[in-house]
């Protein structure tokens, strides 16, 4: 295309008949920057734009938010820890047993992240002859772990509630670390919280159907037998664990 031929030049960075899943264009042809994100998300009109926004913007905002539920996932185990509420959270040496919940956390958070999502994949992969797993369901799960952040976050106060006494070993050995762990574990507080990340699970899997269904082209049936027991398992798990 010259110059002086008369034929119209487009900016790709803002043409609307531009490739959406080309390099730096994103939904509609907007340029994709990362300040973008959550204005695209809260602007998808349909399940559809929302996948092709997700696709667009990569692996590294998933990993962010992946990383993120994995933080506050380590926090919430330090605060619920027996050692913890034993010695007032703030004994020594605490910063190190914060690192480690945290690292914890985040290997607790990729573990449960590619369990999931990735059994839901499976399972949805068994209703199309067209795709096995698709990538994009991980993406989309690293998303949906965000529910989790401001849950967890309530929970690390409330285990904070927790009286030191309840915790207090009342002999040395194993048997007596397992009795202060089943008494922490039949506080009302963490009764309280094993209900509230309960009810995260049961949000995530109904925000993921329509996504199953749009990633697998599958209808209503299909997206509730793949989500619905993977669910109800996190969800017993959580309850029980």
């Amino acid at each position: 295309m010259s110059a002086d031929d008369g034929s119209p030049r487009y900016d790709t960075g803002y043409d609307p008949s531009a490739d959406p899943h080309g390099p730096d264009v994103g939904v509609g042809g907007t340029k994709l920057t990362y300040r973008r994100l959550p204005s695209q998300f809260r602007g998808a009109e349909s399940v559809t734009e929302l996948v092709a926004t997700i696709r667009a913007y990569g692996w590294l905002p998933p990993v962010l938010a992946l990383v993120t539920y994995g933080v506050a996932r380590g926090v919430f185990e330090f605060t619920a820890e027996t050692y913890a509420i034993a010695n007032g959270y703030f004994f020594e040496a605490w910063p190190a047993a914060v690192l480690i919940n945290v690292v914890f956390g985040l290997f607790l958070g990729g573990f449960s992240w590619f369990l999931y999502f990735g059994v839901v994949g499976v399972f949805a992969g068994f209703f199309t002859e067209e795709t096995s797993i698709d990538t994009g369901i991980f993406k989309a799960g690293a998303y949906l772990l965000l529910v989790f952040v401001p849950l967890l976050a309530i929970s690390a106060v409330v285990a904070t509630t927790i009286p030191s006494s309840v915790v207090t070993l009342t002999g040395e050995g194993a048997p007596a670390v397992a009795d202060a762990h089943r008494a922490l574990a039949a506080t009302p507080q963490m009764r309280a919280v094993g209900v509230l990340i309960a009810a995260g699970w049961v949000a995530v899997g109904f925000l993921l159907l329509p996504i199953v269904r749009e990633l697998y082209g599958i209808d209503r049936k299909a997206a509730v037998v793949s989500v619905l027991p993977v669910t109800l398992v996190a969800v017993v798990a959580t309850v029980l664990v």
